[in-house]
């Protein structure tokens, strides 16, 4: 008997296209806009002058845009761009003052630090300014008076004792420094006590160890701290 030969009619389907990259095109879309919006955000922020106008323009782009603005990420953004002026600035004096290996500065989240170590300041076991050492110090107000913050002056020393004078220790001496700044900011540059604090930690804080005399030399210094945001700026707005 025959074999009833049955054709088999095969429809073979297209393979479907292949979708998985389109989600690249309004991703990209969307982040080119979220991108732009917080330019003008910052754009905007930027150009207040005071807090409250920053807020007025947050609260109106709210409106418009029926959401709500993080403000504490604009915030970020330009506490970071003010920090990275006042380095670049602070960085632009010490390379006019040919005193690179004397002076640094540096930041994090909490502050911005310039450093002064021996013997910019002051002469060794003295707490009298180095009539030399006004002009640069001049120069550093002129920053201090362009922001709001707190400033907490530190004075730190080597472990030589001190031996006679009216300062008996070097926890005085770095105290005693730490004010001598201080009172340069305030008296001759007219800055605003309110914003300043000292501290002095004598020889109890050193970045190295007190065993050359250059070692010596770095941790007999001077700090200016400029903390970030905080309490300092709140209290300088003031409302239109």
């Amino acid at each position: 008997m025959e074999e009833n030969k049955q054709q088999i009619t095969r429809i073979e389907e297209s393979e479907p296209a292949d979708t998985s990259g389109l989600w690249i095109v309004p991703y990209a879309d969307f982040m080119t806009v979220l991108m732009i919006f917080f330019l003008l955000m910052f754009a905007f922020a930027y150009t207040a002058k005071t807090k409250q106008q920053f807020e007025k323009i947050v609260s109106s782009i709210q409106q418009e845009m029926g959401g709500e603005v993080k403000k504490d990420l604009i915030e970020k953004m330009i506490e970071q761009e003010k920090t990275d002026q006042i380095k670049s600035k602070v960085d632009d004096i010490i390379s006019k003052s040919n005193l690179k290996d004397y002076i640094t500065v540096n930041t994090n989240a909490e502050q911005i630090k310039i450093v002064f170590s021996n013997p910019v300041l002051f002469d060794i076991g003295k707490s009298d300014l180095k009539p030399g050492s006004l002009p640069i110090l001049h120069e550093v107000a002129q920053i201090l008076k362009e922001t709001p913050n707190e400033i907490v002056i530190e004075g730190h020393t080597d472990n030589t004792p001190i031996l006679g004078g009216k300062i008996k220790s070097n926890w005085e001496l770095s105290v005693a420094r730490a004010m001598e700044v201080i009172r340069y900011f305030i008296d001759k540059e007219q800055l605003d006590s309110k914003r300043f604090a000292a501290a002095g930690y004598g020889e109890f804080r050193p970045v190295f160890s007190n065993d050359t005399e250059e070692n010596k030399a770095q941790n007999r210094r001077i700090e200016i701290n400029i903390l970030r945001g905080g309490k300092g700026a709140a209290d300088n707005e003031q409302a239109e």
